[in-house]
């Protein structure tokens, strides 16, 4: 059951991170612009340490 809330902290996050991307169709100009400025940010991520995320892995999301 602890486990479930991880899981869906961690898709939350997730989703929180590319949702203002959902409608934006793909190969919009300045699309990838807007994904490397998320990645250049900083973020509290659920179960890591890390606190950025690529803009590979931003994209791919």
């Amino acid at each position: 059951m602890k486990d479930d809330g991880k899981k869906q902290e961690t898709a939350l996050f997730r989703y929180g991170l590319i949702a203002d991307l959902t409608n934006i169709p793909p190969g919009t100009k300045g699309l990838y612009a807007k994904i490397q400025k998320k990645a250049k940010r900083k973020y509290k991520i659920p179960g890591s340490d890390r606190t950025t995320v690529a803009a590979d892995t931003a994209s791919d999301a």
